[in-house]
């Protein structure tokens, strides 16, 4: 199974990013995804369930992140969006 990875860049303050010359062994990618972590935590997020739903909206339904960015803004969100896609369609009878 292929990772799609998203890249993105952010905007440090000029200490922090001489800091981070000066310990060239720190991940900063990884101080990033460490202090997501924690932000998910602390607002209750579990991860797991949604690297899952996130995987399946953008995989099965054919979304991107810019349009879960858009029509979302908590798990219960992205849940309801999943589900109404996965609703059966009701047959039309002519």
């Amino acid at each position: 199974m292929e990772a799609n990875t998203v890249t993105t860049s952010i905007s440090i303050e000029p200490a922090d990013a001489l800091f981070l010359s000066w310990a060239a062994g720190i991940n900063a990618s990884g101080l990033f995804r460490e202090a997501l972590a924690e932000q998910m935590a602390y607002r209750n997020v579990d991860r797991d369930r949604l690297v899952d739903l996130v995987d399946r909206t953008v995989r099965t339904d054919g979304r991107d992140l810019d349009e879960l960015c858009e029509r979302t803004s908590c798990l219960e969100d992205l849940e309801a969006l999943l589900d109404a896609t996965n609703q059966p369609t009701p047959a039309t009878h002519e």
